[in-house]
């Protein structure tokens, strides 16, 4: 395993713990027996942690979905970690992690009309109208 995928599930787990208010940047790197220099080696700040959960997220939805496995379907930081920490990325941050959304929102208008799919729709449709308001 990297180091940065250690400081990710490091953080993942400080979350699942104590929520995203009081996830520290600090706590990371003592997690799992990093040194701060070595967290900062590897994300900038908090904000850069937050996007890469939610990248890493997405890109294992699109697996299960193109895989057809929905039961591992997870929107656990994805969706409340996007929208709070999206304004205060880099540019290509922000590219990365619109370029995935995108993708994602392509794939879930393509899943099966059944019902437990619907408010997934629905949500990825609201998101996509919020988007497109915003842009104008």
């Amino acid at each position: 395993m990297t180091t940065e995928q250690r400081l990710l599930n490091a953080a993942k787990e400080l979350i699942k713990q104590h929520g995203v208010i009081n996830f520290s940047m600090s706590d990371v790197p003592k997690a799992c027996g990093l040194s701060r220099a070595c967290c900062y080696q590897n994300f900038r700040d908090k904000n850069e942690i937050l996007a890469a959960l939610c990248i890493e997220e997405v890109q294992m939805n699109i697996t299960a979905i193109n895989e057809q496995r929905f039961e591992d379907f997870a929107m656990i930081f994805s969706m409340v970690l996007r929208p709070l920490i999206f304004n205060h990325l880099k540019d290509k941050d922000r590219l990365a992690l619109e370029h995935i959304f995108a993708e994602l929102t392509s794939l879930i208008t393509l899943l099966p009309e059944k019902e437990e799919f619907k408010f997934l729709k629905r949500g990825f449709e609201f998101l996509d109208m919020e988007k497109k308001q915003n842009s104008i």
